[in-house]
Order: structure tokens, then C-alpha cells, then sequence
């Protein structure tokens, strides 16, 4: 399988938190993205041994990117067209969970709700 630049969008919140966690389990990454808004900007994260900085969402943060996981939220609406304009695939990972619910699970992370 090719190698895929990725970026995540939303990296510092709870959808961007286990967007990380899945990814780490997946051998197909090259590069990794970390963006956020602005609050966010400048905070470190860990991933697969190494320490990566969030950057702040902008129009031009998606160039070399191949794939955009967006976590939702005002992000998705405001950038997600750009990424597409600049060659990303875009997958929205909320719009998705929310929209295609499985049953007895939870929206957010795929873990068993508690009943």
C-alpha cells in the first residue's frame, strides 16, 4: 500500500484524539499533520514515539496532504473544501459516526455505551 501524507484536523479534541489512536495501529502513514485552531496551536502531542506540534488551521495547511480526517465541527465547514481543492481526500470522522450510528455503540469513540 502507498505511503499517505495525513493530516488531522481537530488533532487536540476527543474525535482527534482517537483518530490518533487508531492511525497509530496503521503502517500506511508517511507524514502526519496536526491541526487545530488557534488555541490549540503550539501544544505538543505525542505519536508513535514522537513528539509532533499542532499547527493552526489555515486554507494552505493541506498542500502534499493525501488524505484530511476532519473531527468535526466549525473546521470541517470552513476548510474541508480547500483540502479537496489541494488533492486531499476529506473524510469527515463526525459527520460520519453521527450519521451512521451503530447501535449500543457510542458516537465518539466505537466503545460500548454504558447502559
Amino acid at each position: 500500500m502507498k505511503k499517505l501524507n495525513i493530516a488531522v484536523v481537530g488533532a487536540t479534541g476527543a474525535v482527534g484524539n482517537e483518530i490518533l489512536k487508531v492511525l497509530e495501529t496503521r503502517s500506511y502513514l508517511r507524514k502526519l499533520k496536526l491541526l487545530a485552531s488557534s488555541r490549540s496551536s503550539g501544544l505538543e502531542l505525542r505519536f508513535q514515539g514522537l513528539d509532533y506540534q499542532v499547527e493552526t488551521v489555515t486554507p494552505g495547511a493541506f498542500r502534499g496532504i493525501d488524505a484530511a480526517l476532519f473531527a468535526g465541527g466549525e473546521a470541517s465547514k470552513e476548510f474541508a473544501y480547500e483540502a479537496v481543492l489541494q488533492g486531499a481526500v476529506v473524510i469527515d470522522i463526525k459527520l460520519l459516526i453521527t450519521s451512521f450510528p451503530i447501535s449500543g455503540f457510542s458516537r465518539i469513540t466505537g466503545l460500548p455505551e454504558k447502559k
